[in-house]
């Protein structure tokens, strides 16, 4: 029988899904990974992602000492199009929130990092690692 999607863990577990998309994202627009699409899709893929503002935007209005939603919402803007500061600002409230959130560090690493400041990124990297330790390949790999 299938699991019922109302149960407790069920919210946990979408936000766990829309955070590795939106750090699948991350690392495409730092171009950590690529994907290429056809020029004939290119506006309409911008125009998604756009849609998806709103989305980011609210998960941090009904739940606004959440970290999670705030990295969420920095991995959005990381991506959409260079929004690095708007980004930045929400890995700050995240890390505010929760000085040892591993996810926050390394998001923040990769927003800084696409803004070309090194030890800044090295320093959020570290911190990543120190918190959970099993990023720190992930990390290797971004940093070559």
């Amino acid at each position: 029988m299938g699991k019922d999607l109302c149960t407790p863990n069920s919210g946990m577990k979408m936000i766990r899904w829309t955070f590795l998309l939106v750090l699948i994202l991350a690392l495409l627009g730092c171009g950590c990974i690529s994907l290429i699409l056809p020029e004939t899709n290119s506006s309409s893929f911008a125009d998604m992602v756009r849609g998806y503002q709103d989305y980011y935007d609210s998960i941090v209005i009904d739940d606004p000492l959440n970290p999670t939603a705030w990295c969420m919402r920095g991995n959005y803007y990381n991506d959409a199009f260079g929004q690095f500061d708007t980004a930045l600002q929400s890995y700050n409230r995240s890390l505010d929130l929760d000085p040892e959130y591993a996810y926050g560090w390394f998001s923040k690493g990769v927003a800084l990092q696409n803004l070309q400041q090194v030890d800044e990124a090295r320093a959020c990297f570290e911190k990543a690692v120190q918190y959970d330790p099993s990023l720190a390949g992930t990390i290797s790999r971004i940093r070559q």
